[in-house]
């Protein structure tokens, strides 16, 4: 039975830096010891996620290599191969919107309408009386 070639791709080195880092709280990955973990999310570029697909990046350390798929990485030793394919379809989110999802005018409006809320839940709690508030109908 003939072996097969073992294929090895060096790291270039190159930093692959995520725009963002979160965490994906929908699903988890467990490790050796048993612990189960978040797994992260990351935003990358177009380029980045096309050179992941391709194989020159491995999926599970953002390493980059010289060539494609080669039968581990060399940093972290996932099976880019043998798995790099499926793991990428499988993980892969699309397009998702990090950080915050209301503008900061929102923000503030959301904190005023807490301070007053609290500031009124607290005169209430210490017997003061309070104003009701009134309509004023024009010309009624």
């Amino acid at each position: 039975m003939a072996k097969r070639k073992r294929f090895v791709a060096r790291p270039t080195g190159e930093a692959i830096i995520p725009s963002h880092v979160d965490l994906d709280v929908d699903s988890f990955m467990v490790m050796p010891d048993g612990r189960k973990m978040e797994r992260p999310l990351f935003a990358l570029t177009e380029e980045q996620v096309e050179r992941i697909r391709l194989g020159y990046i491995c999926l599970q350390c953002l390493e980059a290599h010289d060539s494609p798929f080669p039968d581990q990485c060399a940093v972290c030793g996932f099976p880019m191969r043998e798995h790099q394919t499926t793991q990428f379809a499988a993980d892969m989110r699309g397009k998702i919107r990090f950080g915050q999802q209301t503008t900061d005018e929102e923000e503030y409006a959301i904190a005023e309408e807490t301070i007053q809320r609290e500031a009124h839940d607290r005169a209430v709690k210490l017997g003061l009386i309070l104003p009701k508030p009134t309509i004023i109908v024009p010309g009624g």
